[in-house]
């Protein structure tokens, strides 16, 4: 059952002991504790103690339910199912996961402890008014975040406005299944259900233009571990992963992990299970010298991002699905985090 552990934080506690903990700041998913081989717990996922650190780093999205639009959007436009709108700036001239003013994680959701066959948990309420960042439309959205005893973490994110407007969410944890970010995550195992990925310019805007994976640092269609090849001349900071693999397995109701993280070193294993057709990896190369949970600090590789998609449009993908949701339809993004230990 969910409980409060400071003025904002709420941790749930399966019946095996793990747990999860929230934060309305954002809608966030600020603490994952799994057991290991032996039974041990300890955090999954990169952190800090209190929501004012969150506040403060809020350019690093930790944990955050991003929106309305995740990704690029380049040269701080959208164009594409019927719309042409001007947004706000915020990464190099492009905007990055709807800009300044746009984004919901920063922004404190009302937040309702619930229980149902899934698990128990906390969902996350919010209304991003008409304009905000330049989208139309009032955006009504909510996030539901469910720990099962059987070790299952729900994300359910739903969406719905007024106006057709742009809506493409999702899940910004930095997960760590070895040591919570007190390490690298590089050793850990990943494998990922892809054979392309969405070709990327040095300042990580679209090409046009897929990427094969085959015989690539961008390789994971065989699990192995992160460190062993890297991809190089990315134009990304080492270690040089922030790309969109397009996922051969998604759908609606999905039950097939389409990606997995695994730790040798603790036995922690993470499926993800999705209803989104791509994944963004991203591998924490702009983490700087973080002061983190715990006296950790945070560098470049000591998480991953496994950000489940819809690639935002682009004139250059025209034969991609719009991720425009037409005024009065529902968005409904899926996503299960399955925990096991060997």
């Amino acid at each position: 059952m969910p409980r409060q552990t400071d003025s904002s934080f709420v941790t749930v506690t399966n019946a095996q002991g793990a747990s999860m903990t929230l934060a309305p700041f954002g809608a966030r998913l600020v603490d994952v504790r799994m057991p290991d081989r032996d039974g041990n717990l300890d955090s999954c996922i990169l952190g800090f103690d209190s929501e004012p650190e969150y506040v403060t780093n809020a350019d690093n999205y930790m944990g955050a339910t991003i929106g309305r639009v995740a990704g690029r959007s380049a040269g701080a436009r959208f164009t594409g199912g019927g719309l042409d709108l001007t947004l706000e700036p915020n990464d190099n001239g492009h905007t990055l996961h709807s800009g300044p003013h746009g984004s919901l994680d920063r922004v404190t959701w009302s937040a309702e402890q619930v229980t149902e066959s899934r698990g128990s948990g906390v969902r996350f309420s919010t209304v991003s008014p008409d304009g905000a960042g330049g989208y139309p439309g009032n955006l009504r959205a909510t996030a539901t975040y469910l720990l099962s005893d059987d070790n299952e973490i729900t994300c359910e994110i739903r969406a719905s406005a007024d106006r057709d407007t742009p809506v493409a969410m999702t899940q910004h944890a930095y997960w760590n299944l070895t040591s919570g970010g007190r390490e690298s995550v590089l050793d850990d195992e990943l494998w990922v259900a892809s054979d392309q990925i969405f070709g990327m310019t040095a300042d990580l805007v679209a090409t046009g233009v897929m990427w094969d994976v085959a015989d690539t640092g961008f390789d994971f269609r065989t699990a192995r571990a992160m460190r062993e090849r890297l991809p190089e001349g990315t134009g990304v900071p080492w270690p040089a992963i922030d790309h969109t693999y397009l996922l051969r397995q998604s759908g609606q109701g999905g039950v097939e992990p389409v990606a997995s993280l695994f730790s040798p070193t603790t036995g922690r294993r993470m499926d993800i299970i999705t209803s989104e057709p791509a994944l963004q990896v991203y591998l924490g190369c702009h983490l700087t010298g973080i002061p983190g949970r715990s006296g950790a600090t945070y560098g470049p590789g000591d998480g991953i991002c496994l950000e489940t998609v819809r690639f935002p449009d682009s004139p250059l993908l025209p034969k991609l699905p719009t991720v425009v949701l037409a005024a009065g339809n529902e968005y409904v993004h899926h996503i299960t985090y399955r925990f096991t230990a060997k």
